[in-house]
């Protein structure tokens, strides 16, 4: 089936629904102004995705959604992604489990891509990433990310997305879009308290934030924003029923435990006669939903005129995040539990310290020799620090500490501008606008080894139980720490020039030209451009389209980030060794150099704007050639004998960085709103849908480093395939209604998001299968051994939001709502039965404790109710 065509089913079932409502790309009125909204013409200015004036939205030449800070935080999301998946029609973002930093960071995707495909700015300058490297199998798999929980709402004005290839522009990273958050220059202040629980009665959330802006001499401005946040876990998981405590056999000798769903409880064998504490043993020993956090952040704009024609400008701030997240329960009976020290079990708990600061100063003038100008540097910095705790080291023996200090990154970026414009007077009503510029950036990445205990070795054999005297696993659970012989330090640096035109014909058509040449002192060159054109047919339509090339820089933590980590195939955890391709290992496992990822695009769109009614439509295509993806896992006993022989011991599994595939994407975005009196009020009605296919062109052989040890692990096998095609919704549609009357504002919003897949269950034969599937949404793709590979797939969910607002003065508004208010949960995965287990095989929910995939694209939390107030003063 081509690509078009499977485009095509889906946007079959919505296609009348859609073309009854096209509807304007404006948004929702603002929810803190008594003024009643009319049904005059809308104009949405927007600054992205052009260095000259600032035009609306439905004439520029690309797609972008322009959202007003007060409809982003219409109802209870606090987080800036969360709002940004209902606003904007190919935005997705899913809430990741136990995965380590990545459960505070999140992996949003735009256009179907990789998070880190789509270019983060803050006020028009490009912000740095985080330091780690997000090695989770989950979305975003081999990606870095930014923290978009860095920057308090109260310090947004607008945020604003650019949905098309802008690298010939914006250079590295801008791939699938840009997301720029332009920031509030508002005097006066604002205050924001809201906090929520899900009806199961965990998860709480409050958010504190508090902004005030200052007016300076000339019209200048400052405003400073705190925010504070604080998030309690939730819990989905379910009970452990496997066996916890050694076995005795018929002779009283101690046995090992079976790690068989139901042994410990009597519905399968366990291994020996159970020990009477199994039968009072709590078996509630996993956490599985959202992590534990604290955050403090503050953030700072200001600018000041220093005459009529210049001004000086600054912004920048400060966050930390302090998280926990879970790691897998390690039982009584594990060679991996110190049993004088967690008699029970435990679960070992990751800490990561988020730190983030930036700061940019800039001049900016109308006239420099007939141009406009502007000079900028800004300075972000990464810190992450991660440590362990509730854990042991099995080596250390009763000496073993309890918290452990895992390691840290630090990632730097300082980028310096000289931006440049003119407009030339061609005498025929429409000037041509030039622009041009040069950019210097470098880039520092650091890895510091933990504390001692975190990796190192003991010496001291396994202490007790049918193990007593084996060799201990070294390092903390669950996995080692950073050890001094991965420390490492890495840096780049990039000139970038470009240059931009645009002109304008007969008040009809716009056409801009944009180039950018860029040298990376790491990989080389790179050249891009860009042509975009908007056609004016009628006051009404116009038409718009683009072409170009972009490309994306390999991040600094995807060349050089290497350590041991936990993965998961099936819902069980393997340590993995991730290698660096520039680590003395590379070779000898056949990793390279990584190089840029290049694409091409190719957009086409029609918008309509017609006082309160308008839409628009886009259809896309990306060619994105040597992606970089996370290889498969790939182990065998020849390659720990070989890594063992060149001095690698320890390491049985290895994966790596490589630009392994060549991928397509096309799709459709659709956005509309309609506005209109209704009854005593205004009721706006918005529309945002978003269809998306990504198939492989290629897909790299099995390294012949690795063929020659017998290894034929695909270098980007199935289940990694389909998490990144499919394990993000191939469609979306978000349908809001947004009414005001006088005080009263009733904001409700559903999203039907499409279906997504995965395939965690590899290798399976037909007896396996036939006890199974049955009941589940699967797919089994043949193997050559006559044994199959399991596709899941979780069908489509309609979640919905509702929030009232009561406006008690000029000043304070109150809200009460209600996310997800239908408790809506996403299918679940194959389950671990009785009678798939004594078939010798299991579910993908780690033998029955995880219900639900980590790729639901709306968490696993349930319903969440919350309170808020706003005051203005």
């Amino acid at each position: 089936m081509t690509t078009k065509t499977k485009l095509m089913m889906r946007l079959s079932p919505v296609a009348i629904s859609i073309a009854a409502l096209t509807m304007p790309t404006y948004a929702q009125t603002n929810a803190t102004s008594n003024e009643q909204p009319s049904a005059e013409k809308l104009e949405v200015v927007v600054v992205t995705g052009t260095r000259f004036d600032q035009r609306t939205a439905v004439d520029s030449t690309t797609p972008i959604d322009s959202v007003t800070r007060s409809e982003l935080f219409s109802g209870g999301q606090t987080e800036l992604q969360d709002s940004l998946r209902i606003d904007v029609p190919s935005f997705n973002v899913a809430r990741p489990v136990a995965s380590g930093v990545a459960d505070f960071l999140r992996s949003p995707t735009l256009r179907g891509l990789s998070p880190g495909q789509t270019l983060l700015l803050v006020n028009g300058k490009r912000r740095h990433t985080n330091s780690d490297l997000n090695v989770g199998n989950q979305v975003g798999r081999g990606d870095v990310a930014y923290n978009f929980n860095a920057i308090p709402a109260l310090a947004f004005e607008r945020v604003e997305v650019l949905r098309d290839g802008a690298s010939a522009q914006y250079g590295s990273d801008a791939v699938a879009g840009i997301i720029n958050i332009i920031l509030d220059e508002s005097t006066g202040g604002d205050l924001f308290l809201t906090g929520g629980t899900t009806t199961e009665g965990d998860g709480e959330k409050l958010t504190t934030s508090l902004g005030y802006g200052w007016a300076l001499p000339n019209d200048g401005f400052i405003r400073l924003t705190g925010e504070y946040q604080q998030q309690e876990f939730s819990n989905r998981s379910r009970d452990d029923t496997r066996q916890q405590f050694f076995g005795t056999g018929p002779d009283g000798e101690l046995l090992p435990i079976s790690n068989n769903f139901g042994s410990g409880v009597g519905l399968t064998p366990s291994n020996g006669e159970l020990d009477p504490r199994e039968a009072t043993f709590d078996r509630n020993t996993f956490i599985f939903g959202q992590p534990e956090y604290e955050t403090v952040k503050v953030f700072v704009n200001a600018a000041m005129p220093l005459n009529d024609d210049a001004e000086l400008f600054t912004f920048g701030g400060y966050s930390k995040i302090d998280g926990t997240n879970p790691n897998f329960f390690r039982r009584a009976g594990q060679d991996e539990t110190v049993r004088s020290i967690h008699p029970n079990g435990f679960i070992p708990f990751n800490n990561s310290e988020l730190i983030d600061y930036s700061m940019a100063i800039g001049a900016r003038g109308d006239d420099f020799a007939g141009f406009g100008w502007e000079i900028s540097t800004l300075y972000g910095k990464s810190q992450t620090d991660q440590s362990f705790s509730n854990s042991n080291n099995v080596s250390l023996g009763d000496a073993s500490p309890t918290n452990f200090e895992r390691g840290s990154t630090r990632l730097d970026q300082w980028t310096t501008n000289l931006d440049l414009t003119r407009y030339f007077d061609l005498d025929d009503g429409s000037p041509l606008k030039f622009a041009f510029g040069a950019e210097y950036r470098s880039e520092n990445f650091e890895a510091i080894a933990g504390d001692s205990a975190s990796y190192e070795f003991g010496g001291v054999p396994i202490l007790d139980g049918p193990a007593a005297g084996s060799i201990a696993a070294a390092g903390s659970q669950p996995v080692p720490g950073i050890a001094p012989s991965e420390e490492l330090e890495a840096d780049r640096n990039t000139v970038a020039v470009y240059a931009e035109l645009e002109k304008e014909w007969a008040d009809r058509l716009l056409v801009s030209l944009a180039g950018r040449f860029e040298d990376y002192s790491d990989f080389g060159t790179t050249t891009d451009f860009r042509l975009a054109s908007r056609l004016t047919l009628t006051d009404e339509v116009n038409i718009r389209g683009s072409v170009g090339t972009s490309f994306r820089a390999p991040a600094l933590p995807q060349s050089f980030f290497q350590r041991s980590e936990i993965s998961f195939a099936g819902g069980e955890p393997t340590a993995t060794r991730i290698v660096s391709p520039n680590d003395s290992l590379a070779p000898f496992i056949g990793a390279e150099p990584l190089d840029a990822e290049e694409a091409t695009n190719i957009s086409l769109g029609v918008t309509y704007n017609d006082g309160p009614l308008s839409a628009s439509v886009d259809v896309y295509q990306i060619d994105l050639d040597d992606r970089i993806v996370l290889s498969s896992q790939f182990s065998s006993p020849a390659l720990t004998e070989l890594l063992s022989e060149n001095g690698f011991g320890e390491i049985n599994a290895v994966t790596f960085e490589s630009n392994a595939v060549d991928t397509t994407t096309q799709g459709i975005d659709i956005t509309g709103s309609y506005y209109t009196d209704f009854y005593s009020g205004v009721l706006t009605t918005t529309l945002a849908a978003s269809f998306v296919d990504t198939d492989f062109d290629r897909i790299a052989g099995t390294p012949e480093a690795l063929e020659v040890l017998g290894i034929t692990t695909e270098l980007f096998d199935l289940r990694s395939q389909v998490r990144l095609a499919q394990g993000t919704p191939q469609d979306k549609i978000t349908l809001n209604f947004n009414y005001i009357d006088g005080p009263w504002q009733v904001n409700l919003t559903t999203t039907r998001y499409g279906e997504v897949s995965q395939a965690d269950l590899t290798n399976r034969s037909q007896a396996q299968v036939d006890v199974l599937v049955d009941g589940f949404d699967t797919e089994l793709v043949p193997r050559s051994n006559g044994n199959f590979d399991i596709i899941e797939t979780f069908g489509a969910k309609l979640v919905t939001d509702l929030s009232i607002a009561y406006k008690l003065d000029d000043a304070m508004t109150l809200r009460i709502g209600a996310d997800n208010i239908f408790d809506v949960y996403p299918d679940e995965q194959v389950a671990t039965t009785a009678e798939n287990t004594l078939a010798g095989t299991y579910g993908s929910d780690n033998r029955g404790i995880f219900p639900y995939s980590y790729l639901s694209p709306f968490g696993v939390a349930g319903t969440y109710v919350y309170a808020s107030i706003g005051v203005s003063f």
